[in-house]
């Protein structure tokens, strides 16, 4: 497929489909999430098939906040904590409730290219910034402030999607301070916070919470099941009353309330904890062998950097081929890649391409690449 919105899954044809960014289903954990289902429903209160709390209930919110602090990634209070949808509900939530059609966001010239359909859905400017090896450059963030007074700033601060890179501890101090000074928002997506391999990813934003004005998007779909449709905001303090005073929110209370249930029996029997450890172990397995992969069969078709966590590469053609005419080739041989220039603001990056090791075992992984280099070596 070439189109951006199409929905894809692994296995939904005979693809080995590299484009999709979605966990295989062996990594969902099935049968632990049915004794916690179990669990959860049985001891179950006479107000939890009520509507919840709209912030989401107590015992969830403190649950995730202790989590959160053993994964030495944030100082989470549950006051601080808002029920999500997942982060692309939460992503919109954010838009609905902080911008307004015709206002600027900026973006890492390289993103999630869904995000982008949001922030076009609810009628933003998206203006894409340059970024190093380190994440978002200062002076050109500066400068696009000054010159366009963004209401919102969105980035992926950690194993980032597409790119697989982390932007520095320093300039994430830096943009939380410049966004108290310049009065923007700033969302950001930490949906693979939480996945190193080996070294932790920097201090989450959520450290910075008092220091700006932030909204850090956590997610159980890439930790343990994106059909749970549970993920989390946590808040500066000023901008929590503006969540809460949403009228979707107060009419139907806390969203999805059933399932945040099951994951919080999961965080309270430390099921969740354990997951994690095995998730990061077979992630940093798969993402060895597409490195491997790559090495032998692209070294000389293609660039990359290996990531240290997350879900993807992203790979330069040193040739000025456009990936997006080397979709249908690669669907006919067996294999799909996302093309780079959907995960631009700009339009740029059109000899890229990303590839996901998150949906596939090794074997395919190894077979995917092959066919891969085959589609390459006869453009």
């Amino acid at each position: 497929m070439s189109d951006p919105l199409t929905f894809e899954r692994a296995g939904d044809d005979d693809r080995i489909n590299l484009a999709v960014g979605q966990p295989s289903i062996d990594l969902i954990p099935k049968e632990m999430l049915q004794t916690a289902a179990a669990r959860a429903f049985n001891n179950a209160s006479e107000h939890a098939f009520n509507y919840g709390d709209p912030q989401g209930e107590l015992s969830f919110r403190a649950a995730l906040a202790l989590f959160l602090q053993g994964q030495g990634q944030t100082n989470a209070r549950a006051e601080s904590l808002f029920l999500t949808g997942g982060n692309s509900q939460a992503l919109d939530f954010v838009c609905e409730r902080f911008t307004q059609p015709g206002d600027v966001v900026l973006v890492e010239d390289s993103t999630y290219f869904l995000a982008l359909q949001i922030f076009k859905d609810r009628g933003l400017k998206i203006i894409g910034l340059p970024c190093d090896a380190d994440g978002i450059e200062l002076p050109a963030l500066i400068n696009a402030i000054e010159t366009h007074k963004p209401r919102l700033l969105y980035t992926i601060a950690s194993f980032a999607n597409p790119t697989g890179l982390c932007l520095a501890e320093a300039r994430r101090a830096e943009i939380a301070r410049l966004s108290r000074q310049h009065d923007f928002i700033v969302a950001a997506d930490e949906a693979y916070q939480l996945l190193h391999f080996e070294k932790p990813a920097p201090k989450s934003f959520s450290h910075f919470l008092n220091d700006g004005n932030l909204l850090c998007l956590g997610t159980f779909s890439k930790i343990l099941a994106p059909g749970l449709r549970v993920g989390w905001l946590e808040v500066s303090e000023p901008l929590m009353p503006r969540l809460l005073a949403s009228g979707w929110v107060n009419s139907g209370g806390a969203i999805n309330q059933m399932a945040s249930f099951i994951v919080t029996d999961c965080l309270h029997h430390d099921a969740q904890a354990m997951h994690l450890s095995t998730l990061r172990h077979t992630l940093a397995a798969r993402a060895a062998v597409m490195q491997s992969a790559l090495k032998a069969n692209l070294s000389e078709l293609a660039t990359w950097t290996a990531p240290k966590g997350g879900y993807f590469f992203w790979l330069r053609l040193t040739d000025s081929l456009n990936t997006n005419d080397l979709v249908a080739p690669a669907s006919r041989a067996g294999v799909g890649f996302q093309p780079g220039n959907f995960s631009s603001a700009n339009g740029h990056h059109p000899n890229y391409l990303r590839l996901s090791f998150a949906a596939y075992g090794i074997t395919e992984i190894e077979t995917g690449i092959h066919r891969l280099r085959t589609v390459l070596r006869q453009r």
